[in-house]
């Protein structure tokens, strides 16, 4: 199979090469420039990029869209809040239908993997596993009063804790290191809420979780620090805006170093659209440094892509020859014609419209065509 006509985000650096490539038994085997002609399929100018990672979900709320209208971000989906009540209250197959769907919403818009932090314990993590795609849902769970860690862990990928505050201390130093003795992901929300900024950072940098969630209000040192303790961060600005909480510093992270990823949290706030995400990532970038162009909307696009697909051990990666043929194929129509850059322009302004295939090891999944 030859793609032609294309511009390649190659390597680890999504480095543009226009021209084609090559596929044979679910591999790439060769990526080269300019024009060939003869091919499988013309993509006329559009693009092949990794395909989107999720970094941070909640599909079970789902269930609960528009949730948090008339709230605060505590009474919606704090530790008293009505989200936990409502998935309480919610029947099982329901569940597990409106995880279902909305797995196939985010595989419509080019997203193919993911990774919850699952309430209901053992029991929500299996909840899960049943609704979504073989090998392509991360699911951290959390333990239920009287439940098991070893329990959880048979099942669950690790553990993902609402917050560093909600246990002891001496707790979360035992169950940290039970789960990294299992060799699964240790992650919680960080700095989310501005009371508990300073201790939960305090608490992160000891534990050093496989990766935080939020950091909504972590300063320029803390993220400096976390980036010396090489704990990596997920930004959820859509989510942590429409609740109230504040905007995430990603533009300051991306001065600092600090490796990210983006989600889009819980899915009773907003869609789980990484598109629409790294749309409004970008303006928040923008707002921060006006010179931001090409080189950040970069390292946003890895953050959607690469950074997630390395730390969560997926089985693809970069496109490059020899790697595992999993890729999007973007059409150059729509918002997309035109572009003096082909990254700001890839962040903010794809449309659903344009994405035409999700591969995955050799095959069209999707099967878009158009």
């Amino acid at each position: 199979m030859r793609i032609s006509h294309a511009r390649i985000l190659e390597g680890r650096e999504l480095e543009v090469v226009e021209g084609y490539l090559e596929i044979k038994e679910g591999r790439i085997e060769e990526i080269g420039s300019g024009f060939t002609p003869s091919s499988d399929l013309d993509l006329k100018g559009g693009f092949v990029l990794p395909p989107l990672v999720n970094a941070h979900t909640h599909l079970a709320d789902s269930v609960a869209r528009e949730l948090y209208a008339g709230r605060t971000q505590e009474e919606t989906v704090g530790p008293e809040g009505l989200k936990l009540r409502v998935l309480e209250e919610t029947p099982e197959r329901e569940l597990i239908g409106e995880m279902r769907r909305t797995l196939g919403g985010m595989l419509r818009t080019g997203t193919l993997a993911h990774c919850d932090f699952r309430e209901g314990g053992r029991r929500g993590v299996e909840l899960l596993r049943e609704a979504s795609w073989g090998g392509r849902s991360l699911v951290l769970g959390r333990p239920l009063p009287g439940e098991g860690v070893e329990e959880l862990l048979s099942r669950a990928d690790g553990v993902g804790l609402p917050s560093l505050l909600r246990y002891p201390l001496e707790e979360l130093r035992s169950l940290s290191e039970r789960v990294r003795k299992r060799g699964k992901l240790f992650s919680s929300h960080v700095a989310e809420l501005p009371h508990q900024a300073e201790e939960e950072i305090r608490r992160a940098l000891e534990l050093k979780p496989s990766f935080v969630v939020h950091l909504t209000h972590a300063g320029r040192e803390d993220l400096s620090s976390l980036r010396k303790g090489g704990i990596p961060a997920v930004f959820c600005p859509r989510s942590n805006l429409l609740l109230s909480a504040g905007i995430p510093p990603i533009g300051a992270a991306l001065e600092e170093g600090l490796p990210f990823m983006l989600g889009t949290d819980n899915v009773c706030v907003c869609s789980p659209n990484l598109w629409e995400e790294l749309k409004f990532a970008w303006a928040c970038v923008r707002r921060e440094n006006p010179r931001a162009g090409g080189e950040e909307a970069r390292a946003l696009l890895r953050a959607a892509t690469l950074e997630p697909s390395r730390l969560f051990g997926l089985s693809w990666g970069p496109l490059q020859e020899g790697g595992e043929a999993t890729f999007l194929l973007l059409s150059a129509g729509g918002e997309l014609r035109n572009l003096r850059d082909p990254y700001s322009g890839l962040v903010s302004r794809t449309q659903t419209e344009n994405l035409r295939a999700v591969w995955w090891r050799g095959k069209d999944i999707l099967r878009r065509r158009g």
